[in-house]
């Protein structure tokens, strides 16, 4: 093809015709075209999505979406926090007696 030739080619992103300006071989119609091809190839956003979308597009293209996190882990009941509760007051009392015989003997009685 020469350059006085009119004849138009596709756009290589928008697949519209257009007629060839500016290079021997040109694929894109425009600059706009050319970048969002380049971003498009390089896995980058298009400029207008929001970041929330190029999140989710990203979780989607991995495989990964927050409805695929694991679910079957249960609430704890009342009755597991008050048992847990249970041992980490025993555990307490336990160190507040380590503590006082710690303190007994390093601290001489008083005479």
């Amino acid at each position: 093809m020469s350059l006085l030739d009119n004849s138009q080619i596709a756009c290589e992103y928008c697949r519209r015709k257009f007629v060839p300006k500016k290079r021997w071989v040109q694929k894109y119609c425009g600059s706009p075209c050319r970048v969002a091809a380049c971003n498009q190839r390089a896995g980058r956003a298009h400029p207008l999505e929001s970041q929330s979308a190029t999140k989710a597009r990203r979780r989607k293209e991995r495989g990964r979406t927050p409805t695929a996190v694991v679910t079957n882990q249960l609430a704890p009941t009342n009755e597991a926090v008050l048992a847990a509760i249970g041992q980490l007051s025993e555990r307490l009392t336990a160190m507040e007696q380590l503590q006082q015989q710690l303190l007994a003997l390093l601290l001489p009685p008083a005479a």
